[in-house]
């Protein structure tokens, strides 16, 4: 027992004996009785006794039940079974189609090295000249030999001229650039219509006509139109503390990045979204599962998310310490500052044509609220549980578990709890494949990262693989993602009979 339970515990049965003490002095005074042995020790000593011995067995029996409900909670969870107080009716699966990914973070520059170091993951280690508030150093999950100066020159053009003395880019942001450039420019490439752009120009030659036959033809006025590429819907997920000018110039970058891979004025839209942490980027994801979540996009476009985040900066770890979020002596639940950058290339419709490396399905986004202490991992739980329920995938089919924990203990006894209860076939340390223990606070980029990371692990293992995200506060998500089932061989045809 601590020493602080055993304080309060003799400072409650203090607090009885003077009150009765108190009420049994008053009333013997305001009476004018002479109390004899028997009424002192029965009311002074006996009394109050029975007091603190009926209030330890009420609190004992409500620890019990307490403990009888959680472990009937606990045995279904494991069991795979929902209690009755929770909704038996499954939620409808709402699918989007994970085209490509990529990732530039502490962790690795693509999604299969990612995945794998997440499998012996390296802390991150103390900044050579990052300091506190009290001027000690702090932990960092830093990109190594990350050259920002190309990136300094080709954004810093694209800032407004009219403020004067104008500071520029911030070093984070700097950073966070950089680091999408590689991201950026992967992604562009493979979502790049060639295939349409080439059928597109097929067509129109094998439909050309003499100039003097289409003067005098009218059929050449029915021709058939020109099926047009899907356009390519890009949202660049920036951080809301970053200036507008600063989000401006870096969505001119892209775009310009954009026409010079080779997509034309009306193949692609772009658009800057401000969000604040993991929590906006999923919500980002689950609106393109709405179909009327993007009334300006055909059902044939597709949408490349991409998102940079950089703490790694005197000025960033100053507001983190200001706020009390940074990690510090005395403080085991502040954030480490990382920084990364990823993207994913998304799709609301089943694609069409045959791909080298065939899509995968990531299943629909749930989220619920975080539990407290002891029940967080049991809410977490019932969270994964309800999105395996929701994409209809068996507990045991699940090859991993990838989620954005990192090293406080409150994450880390949640997950591991959620894994032991949910997906007890799992070992939490080798099939759990946590990004904030390598990376750090990556703000959005988190999300795009794991989704990389647990798509080359699902590509790997020819199986479905569950995402958890703890990182926010107030909110909890989940969601399943799984290869595209094989398709079924044609039946044999019947043997004829003579």
């Amino acid at each position: 027992m601590r020493v602080g339970a055993v304080i309060r515990g003799l400072l409650g049965v203090v607090l009885v004996f003077g009150a009765v003490w108190l009420v049994a002095i008053l009333y013997w005074r305001a009476s004018g009785a002479t109390p004899g042995t028997p009424q002192i020790v029965g009311t002074l000593l006996v009394l109050p006794l029975l007091l603190v011995a009926g209030f330890l067995l009420l609190r004992a029996l409500a620890r019990r039940r307490k403990a009888r409900r959680e472990q009937k909670a606990m045995d279904s969870i494991a069991g795979g079974t929902i209690s009755q107080d929770a909704p038996t009716q499954v939620e409808a699966d709402r699918i989007v189609y994970l085209l490509d990914s990529a990732a530039f973070t502490r962790a690795g520059s693509s999604g299969g090295v990612i995945a794998g170091a997440l499998l012996q993951p390296q802390r991150p280690s103390l900044h050579p000249s990052l300091r506190d508030q009290m001027g000690l150093p702090v932990f960092a999950a830093q990109v190594d030999d990350l050259d920002v100066e190309p990136v300094r020159a080709a954004v810093a053009g694209l800032l407004p001229e009219s403020r004067p003395r104008s500071p520029g880019l911030a070093e984070d942001q700097l950073r966070a650039l950089a680091l999408l450039e590689t991201v950026a420019e992967d992604l562009l490439y493979a979502a790049l219509p060639f295939a349409d752009a080439g059928a597109a120009a097929a067509q129109s030659a094998d439909t050309a006509m003499h100039p003097h036959a289409m003067q005098h033809s009218r059929s050449s006025r029915a021709l058939a139109p020109v099926p047009l590429a899907p356009v390519l819907h890009i949202r660049l997920l920036l951080p809301t503390h970053w200036p507008e000018p600063v989000r401006r110039a870096s969505l001119a970058w892209i775009a310009d990045k954009a026409t010079a891979i080779g997509f034309a004025s009306g193949t692609f839209r772009i658009s800057v979204e401000p969000v604040a942490g993991a929590a906006d980027a999923w919500r980002v994801i689950d609106r393109l599962a709405h179909a009327d979540g993007r009334p300006d996009a055909a059902p044939s476009d597709t949408h490349l998310l991409l998102a940079a985040h950089s703490l790694v900066d005197e000025l960033a770890v100053s507001r983190l310490d200001a706020t009390r979020t940074l990690l510090v002596s005395g403080h085991p639940e502040g954030l480490i500052p990382g920084e990364g950058a990823a993207g994913v290339w998304l799709s609301t419709e089943t694609p069409n044509d045959e791909r080298e490396a065939p899509p995968l399905r990531l299943h629909r986004v749930v989220h619920g609220p975080p539990g407290h202490g002891r029940a967080a991992g049991r809410e977490l739980a019932a969270l994964l549980q309800r999105a395996l329920a929701v994409a209809a995938l068996p507990v045991e089919d699940v090859a991993a578990v990838f989620s954005d924990a990192d090293h406080r203990p409150s994450r880390a006894i949640e997950i591991a709890g959620a894994m032991t209860a949910c997906l007890p076939e799992l070992d939490p340390v080798e099939q759990g494949r946590h990004l904030g223990l390598v990376c750090g606070e990556t703000g959005a980029v988190a999300v795009l990262a794991l989704l990389a990371a647990a798509a080359a692990q699902a590509t790997a293992d020819d199986g479905p693989v569950v995402l958890a995200s703890v990182a926010d506060g107030a909110v909890r998500f989940a969601a399943a993602l799984s290869p595209m089932p094989s398709p079924e061989p044609p039946a044999a045809p019947a043997a004829e009979t003579v």
